[in-house]
């Protein structure tokens, strides 16, 4: 895996930009990070081992510290607070390496039933159905596989049984990424969901944004060409713009 700088960064940016739905856009940047990749391949991954993926990227890039910003619920008093990516790795590494065991399989009135997890494929598919329920609906009948030990009197013998939703969701809680923090303003316990594929972009994109500034500036002062400029080291590049600024 490959950090995101220099023209790797612009080309993650460029790539999570043209990628369409939002969803394929953790695909754009593994794809770039991870040479020789397949990006069908990387979509089939279940989420967890793709938010994985991305913890191990954003930690490589960013570093190890996410400073994380959000508002009280209740309040709207500004939360600021900082977590740990090796933390919320190793947390995943645990989901992930249970998820690896095998789907979840069990029996019910002479149905077989097997559950797999979800995939980024799958919630690309998921943005077809016209309301959320719908999308729920047709996100479980992706990873949920029937088999009948009998003869059925119609299609509607193989639908999921009831159960099948809250296994669902049971195979995938430990994957969602949550913390807890206590309210300074009306001292409330808020639990907040952390979205690690739109935070990371998030910063892909603003610092593509800087670094692109940058290399207006330098190619505006000294006529370098973009190439030139994105191979400098951070440091190099800091002190030009500092004897361009005075």
């Amino acid at each position: 895996m490959r950090a995101l700088t220099g023209d790797l960064l612009l080309a993650a940016w460029e790539a999570g930009t043209r990628a369409r739905p939002e969803p394929r856009r953790p695909v754009a940047l593994l794809s770039v990070a991870l040479p020789g990749s397949d990006p069908g391949a990387l979509a089939a991954l279940p989420v967890a081992e793709r938010d994985l993926l991305l913890l191990r990227l954003r930690q490589l890039t960013f570093g190890p510290d996410l400073a994380v910003f959000a508002t009280c619920p209740d309040c709207t008093e500004r939360l600021e607070f900082t977590l740990r990516a090796d933390e919320m790795a190793g947390r995943l590494e645990a989901v992930t390496a249970a998820m690896a065991a095998g789907p979840v399989e069990w029996t019910e009135n002479g149905h077989r039933y097997r559950l797999r997890p979800a995939t980024t494929d799958d919630l690309i598919a998921s943005l077809a159905a016209p309301g959320s329920a719908a999308a729920q609906e047709l996100l479980l009948a992706r990873c949920l596989q029937i088999e009948s030990e009998r003869a059925v009197s119609s299609p509607q013998a193989l639908l999921a049984p009831a159960g099948a939703a809250s296994r669902f969701e049971q195979l995938h809680v430990d994957a969602e990424l949550r913390c807890g923090i206590d309210c300074p303003g009306c001292s409330g316990h808020q639990v907040l969901d952390i979205d690690i594929a739109r935070f990371l972009w998030r910063e892909v994109a603003a610092a593509a944004t800087r670094l692109l500034g940058e290399i207006h500036l330098l190619a505006s002062a000294y006529g370098w060409r973009e190439q030139d400029i994105v191979s400098l080291s951070p440091h190099r590049r800091a002190a030009y713009l500092e004897l361009v600024g005075a």
